[in-house]
Protein backbone atom coordinates (compact mmCIF):
# COMPACT_ATOMS: atom_id res chain seq x y z
CA UNK A 1 0.00 0.00 0.00
CA UNK A 2 2.32 2.71 -1.19
CA UNK A 3 5.51 3.57 0.96
CA UNK A 4 4.92 0.52 3.58
CA UNK A 5 1.32 1.83 4.62
CA UNK A 6 -0.89 -0.63 5.86
CA UNK A 7 -4.68 -0.37 6.27
CA UNK A 8 -4.39 0.32 9.82
CA UNK A 9 -1.90 3.45 8.61
CA UNK A 10 -5.00 4.80 7.21
CA UNK A 11 -7.44 4.67 9.65
CA UNK A 12 -8.14 7.97 11.64
CA UNK A 13 -7.11 8.47 15.39
CA UNK A 14 -10.80 8.65 16.08
CA UNK A 15 -12.50 8.80 19.27
CA UNK A 16 -13.30 5.25 20.36
CA UNK A 17 -15.65 4.97 22.94
CA UNK A 18 -18.07 2.09 24.08
CA UNK A 19 -20.96 3.65 22.02
CA UNK A 20 -18.43 4.26 18.97
CA UNK A 21 -17.74 0.82 18.25
CA UNK A 22 -20.83 0.15 18.37
CA UNK A 23 -21.50 2.27 15.63
CA UNK A 24 -18.66 1.13 13.92
CA UNK A 25 -20.04 -2.44 14.24
CA UNK A 26 -24.01 -1.86 13.26
CA UNK A 27 -23.72 1.21 11.63
CA UNK A 28 -23.83 -0.53 8.19
CA UNK A 29 -27.57 -1.49 9.00
CA UNK A 30 -29.06 1.87 8.43
CA UNK A 31 -28.25 1.53 4.74
CA UNK A 32 -30.65 -1.15 4.29
CA UNK A 33 -34.02 0.07 2.67
CA UNK A 34 -36.27 -0.63 5.49
CA UNK A 35 -34.40 0.37 7.91
CA UNK A 36 -32.81 3.34 6.38
CA UNK A 37 -36.80 4.73 5.96
CA UNK A 38 -37.04 3.42 10.03
CA UNK A 39 -34.46 5.55 10.52
CA UNK A 40 -35.21 8.51 8.18
CA UNK A 41 -38.43 8.87 10.05
CA UNK A 42 -37.44 8.66 13.87
CA UNK A 43 -34.59 11.49 13.12
CA UNK A 44 -35.56 13.29 9.98
CA UNK A 45 -39.67 13.59 10.71
CA UNK A 46 -39.74 17.02 8.84
CA UNK A 47 -37.35 16.15 6.09
CA UNK A 48 -33.91 18.03 5.57
CA UNK A 49 -34.58 21.10 4.44
CA UNK A 50 -34.99 22.35 8.29
CA UNK A 51 -31.45 21.09 9.01
CA UNK A 52 -28.33 22.26 8.11
CA UNK A 53 -24.84 21.80 9.35
CA UNK A 54 -21.95 24.12 7.07
CA UNK A 55 -18.07 23.28 7.65
CA UNK A 56 -15.61 25.84 7.37
CA UNK A 57 -12.29 25.42 6.13
CA UNK A 58 -9.82 26.26 9.31
CA UNK A 59 -7.16 27.70 7.19
CA UNK A 60 -8.91 29.26 3.57
CA UNK A 61 -7.38 32.46 2.60
CA UNK A 62 -9.19 34.24 -0.13
CA UNK A 63 -8.01 37.51 -1.33
CA UNK A 64 -7.86 39.94 1.44
CA UNK A 65 -9.57 37.64 3.75
CA UNK A 66 -7.12 35.79 6.04
CA UNK A 67 -7.79 32.01 6.93
CA UNK A 68 -9.37 33.27 10.72
CA UNK A 69 -11.61 36.34 9.03
CA UNK A 70 -13.82 33.89 7.18
CA UNK A 71 -15.66 31.70 10.06
CA UNK A 72 -15.27 35.00 12.30
CA UNK A 73 -17.22 37.02 9.95
CA UNK A 74 -20.04 33.95 9.79
CA UNK A 75 -19.70 33.71 13.53
CA UNK A 76 -20.22 37.38 14.85
CA UNK A 77 -22.91 38.02 12.47
CA UNK A 78 -25.35 34.97 14.59
CA UNK A 79 -23.33 36.30 17.77
CA UNK A 80 -24.62 39.62 17.31
CA UNK A 81 -28.50 38.18 16.00
CA UNK A 82 -28.12 36.40 19.46
CA UNK A 83 -31.10 36.96 22.18
CA UNK A 84 -29.46 34.14 24.21
CA UNK A 85 -25.95 33.05 24.50
CA UNK A 86 -24.67 29.63 26.42
CA UNK A 87 -21.15 28.42 26.01
CA UNK A 88 -20.65 24.79 26.68
CA UNK A 89 -17.15 22.39 27.48
CA UNK A 90 -17.13 20.16 24.14
CA UNK A 91 -19.06 16.98 25.65
CA UNK A 92 -17.30 14.99 22.97
CA UNK A 93 -14.20 16.02 24.40
CA UNK A 94 -15.18 15.91 28.34
CA UNK A 95 -15.96 12.41 27.90
CA UNK A 96 -12.79 11.51 25.70
CA UNK A 97 -10.72 12.39 28.29
CA UNK A 98 -8.90 14.77 25.35
CA UNK A 99 -5.25 15.68 25.66
CA UNK A 100 -5.03 17.70 22.72
CA UNK A 101 -7.33 20.50 22.81
CA UNK A 102 -8.86 22.87 25.55
CA UNK A 103 -12.07 21.03 27.07
CA UNK A 104 -13.61 24.54 27.64
CA UNK A 105 -13.12 25.63 23.59
CA UNK A 106 -16.47 23.94 23.44
CA UNK A 107 -19.98 24.83 21.74
CA UNK A 108 -21.85 28.48 20.99
CA UNK A 109 -25.73 27.80 21.64
CA UNK A 110 -27.92 30.80 20.25
CA UNK A 111 -31.57 31.63 20.53
CA UNK A 112 -34.32 30.48 22.80
CA UNK A 113 -33.34 26.97 22.88
CA UNK A 114 -30.14 28.39 24.70
CA UNK A 115 -32.43 29.87 26.97
CA UNK A 116 -33.71 26.41 28.19
CA UNK A 117 -30.89 24.52 28.32
CA UNK A 118 -30.38 22.81 32.08
CA UNK A 119 -26.75 24.14 32.89
CA UNK A 120 -27.08 21.13 35.18
CA UNK A 121 -28.13 18.30 32.98
CA UNK A 122 -26.04 18.86 30.20
CA UNK A 123 -25.17 15.76 27.79
CA UNK A 124 -21.42 14.32 29.18
CA UNK A 125 -21.53 16.36 32.03
CA UNK A 126 -20.58 19.24 30.48
CA UNK A 127 -20.58 22.76 32.14
CA UNK A 128 -22.29 26.14 30.80
CA UNK A 129 -22.82 29.16 31.22
CA UNK A 130 -24.85 32.27 29.73
CA UNK A 131 -22.37 34.61 27.97
CA UNK A 132 -22.32 38.02 26.27
CA UNK A 133 -21.65 38.41 23.18
CA UNK A 134 -18.19 39.57 23.81
CA UNK A 135 -17.41 36.55 25.49
CA UNK A 136 -18.95 34.52 22.50
CA UNK A 137 -16.64 36.07 20.28
CA UNK A 138 -13.86 35.76 22.25
CA UNK A 139 -14.35 32.46 22.87
CA UNK A 140 -14.50 32.00 19.13
CA UNK A 141 -11.21 33.21 18.16
CA UNK A 142 -9.38 31.34 21.33
CA UNK A 143 -10.98 28.29 19.40
CA UNK A 144 -9.84 28.93 16.13
CA UNK A 145 -6.25 29.47 17.72
CA UNK A 146 -6.49 26.46 19.21
CA UNK A 147 -6.88 24.73 15.74
CA UNK A 148 -10.11 23.35 16.11
CA UNK A 149 -12.74 23.34 12.92
CA UNK A 150 -15.54 25.31 13.10
CA UNK A 151 -18.93 24.41 12.34
CA UNK A 152 -22.22 25.84 12.00
CA UNK A 153 -25.12 24.03 12.86
CA UNK A 154 -29.15 23.69 12.96
CA UNK A 155 -29.64 19.76 13.96
CA UNK A 156 -32.90 18.37 14.99
CA UNK A 157 -30.59 15.79 16.61
CA UNK A 158 -28.84 18.58 18.72
CA UNK A 159 -32.11 19.38 20.17
CA UNK A 160 -32.90 16.07 20.94
CA UNK A 161 -29.55 15.64 22.73
CA UNK A 162 -29.69 18.85 24.44
CA UNK A 163 -33.65 18.46 26.00
CA UNK A 164 -34.78 21.52 23.81
CA UNK A 165 -36.56 19.60 20.98
CA UNK A 166 -39.54 22.25 21.39
CA UNK A 167 -37.39 24.75 20.59
CA UNK A 168 -36.20 23.18 17.81
CA UNK A 169 -36.34 25.88 15.55
CA UNK A 170 -34.84 28.74 17.88
CA UNK A 171 -31.88 26.98 18.46
CA UNK A 172 -28.02 26.42 16.92
CA UNK A 173 -24.56 26.33 17.79
CA UNK A 174 -20.87 27.04 16.56
CA UNK A 175 -18.79 23.82 17.35
CA UNK A 176 -15.44 23.77 17.33
CA UNK A 177 -14.27 20.10 16.83
CA UNK A 178 -11.35 18.47 16.98
CA UNK A 179 -10.90 14.88 14.81
CA UNK A 180 -9.55 12.70 17.72
CA UNK A 181 -12.96 13.57 20.21
CA UNK A 182 -15.75 14.53 17.57
CA UNK A 183 -19.03 12.32 17.34
CA UNK A 184 -19.24 13.18 14.31
CA UNK A 185 -16.72 10.95 13.06
CA UNK A 186 -19.81 8.03 13.09
CA UNK A 187 -21.28 9.74 10.70
CA UNK A 188 -19.44 7.37 8.23
CA UNK A 189 -20.26 3.86 9.13
CA UNK A 190 -24.03 4.85 8.47
CA UNK A 191 -25.77 5.69 6.11
CA UNK A 192 -24.98 8.88 3.48
CA UNK A 193 -27.81 10.80 4.51
CA UNK A 194 -26.17 13.24 6.47
CA UNK A 195 -24.91 14.77 3.29
CA UNK A 196 -28.28 16.05 2.65
CA UNK A 197 -27.67 18.80 5.18
CA UNK A 198 -23.51 19.02 6.20
CA UNK A 199 -22.72 20.35 3.16
CA UNK A 200 -18.54 21.92 1.98
CA UNK A 201 -18.33 25.62 1.41
CA UNK A 202 -19.19 26.57 -1.92
CA UNK A 203 -16.23 27.16 -4.29
CA UNK A 204 -13.57 25.64 -2.26
CA UNK A 205 -11.12 22.44 -3.47
CA UNK A 206 -8.69 20.59 -0.85
CA UNK A 207 -5.86 19.20 -3.33
CA UNK A 208 -2.76 16.95 -3.23
CA UNK A 209 0.38 17.98 -5.10
CA UNK A 210 1.59 14.73 -6.17
CA UNK A 211 5.13 15.54 -6.52
CA UNK A 212 5.56 16.92 -3.00
CA UNK A 213 3.05 13.99 -1.29
CA UNK A 214 5.48 11.36 0.37
CA UNK A 215 2.51 9.11 1.46
CA UNK A 216 3.46 9.60 4.81
CA UNK A 217 0.41 9.11 6.27
CA UNK A 218 -0.57 11.66 8.95
CA UNK A 219 -3.67 12.82 6.64
CA UNK A 220 -5.50 10.20 7.09
CA UNK A 221 -4.91 9.96 11.29
CA UNK A 222 -6.95 13.33 11.06
CA UNK A 223 -9.69 12.55 8.42
CA UNK A 224 -12.95 11.47 10.05
CA UNK A 225 -15.00 12.11 6.83
CA UNK A 226 -13.42 8.90 4.82
CA UNK A 227 -12.06 12.14 2.70
CA UNK A 228 -9.14 10.51 1.90
CA UNK A 229 -8.19 7.51 -0.31
CA UNK A 230 -3.97 6.54 -1.28
CA UNK A 231 -3.73 5.77 -5.28
CA UNK A 232 -0.88 4.77 -6.36
CA UNK A 233 0.59 5.45 -3.19
CA UNK A 234 -0.19 9.34 -3.13
CA UNK A 235 -3.27 10.92 -1.25
CA UNK A 236 -6.21 11.82 -2.57
CA UNK A 237 -8.98 13.62 -1.66
CA UNK A 238 -12.64 11.89 -2.89
CA UNK A 239 -16.11 13.40 -3.07
CA UNK A 240 -16.25 12.36 0.75
CA UNK A 241 -13.90 15.39 1.31
CA UNK A 242 -15.81 18.32 3.38
CA UNK A 243 -12.55 20.81 3.22
CA UNK A 244 -12.36 21.21 6.64
CA UNK A 245 -8.93 21.68 5.95
CA UNK A 246 -7.02 19.34 9.29
CA UNK A 247 -5.18 17.37 6.49
CA UNK A 248 -3.23 20.75 5.44
CA UNK A 249 -2.38 21.67 8.69
CA UNK A 250 -0.92 18.24 9.60
CA UNK A 251 1.20 17.67 6.40
CA UNK A 252 4.69 17.96 6.72
CA UNK A 253 5.84 18.55 3.00
CA UNK A 254 3.42 21.30 1.89
CA UNK A 255 1.99 18.91 -0.08
CA UNK A 256 -1.88 19.80 0.35
CA UNK A 257 -3.86 23.29 -0.08
CA UNK A 258 -7.23 24.32 0.27
CA UNK A 259 -8.17 26.41 -2.76
CA UNK A 260 -11.18 28.90 -3.50
CA UNK A 261 -12.49 28.52 -6.97
CA UNK A 262 -11.67 32.38 -8.52
CA UNK A 263 -14.93 32.79 -10.20
CA UNK A 264 -16.80 32.60 -7.32
CA UNK A 265 -17.13 35.51 -4.93
CA UNK A 266 -16.67 34.67 -1.28
CA UNK A 267 -18.60 37.56 0.32
CA UNK A 268 -21.56 35.95 -2.02
CA UNK A 269 -20.84 32.58 -0.58
CA UNK A 270 -21.08 33.86 3.16
CA UNK A 271 -24.51 35.48 2.17
CA UNK A 272 -25.69 32.40 1.20
CA UNK A 273 -24.73 30.51 3.94
CA UNK A 274 -26.52 33.35 6.51
CA UNK A 275 -29.29 33.24 4.34
CA UNK A 276 -29.72 29.43 4.09
CA UNK A 277 -29.61 29.52 7.96
CA UNK A 278 -32.06 32.22 8.57
CA UNK A 279 -34.58 30.82 6.87
CA UNK A 280 -34.77 27.72 8.85
CA UNK A 281 -33.95 29.07 12.49
CA UNK A 282 -34.45 32.07 14.65
CA UNK A 283 -32.19 32.96 17.33
CA UNK A 284 -33.43 36.34 19.07
CA UNK A 285 -35.01 35.03 21.70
Amino acid sequence: MGKNLTKEDLKPNERNSPLMQKVKKYGWLTRLPIIKQVHRKKHHPRGYDVEAAQIIPMNLKVGDYESEVIPLKLMDHFIEKAGTIVIVQCPCRVTAGCKNHNIDLGCVWMGNGAANLDLNNLPGGAKGRIATKEEAKAHARAALKDGLVPALGKLRGDAVVYNVLDYEDEFMNFCFCCSCCCVVAGMKYGNSDYKKHIKRMKGVTVTTDLEKCTACGKCFKVCIYNGLKLVKGKSTHTDNCIACGRCEEVCPNDAISTNFDDNVDINEVMDEIIERYEKIVDISG
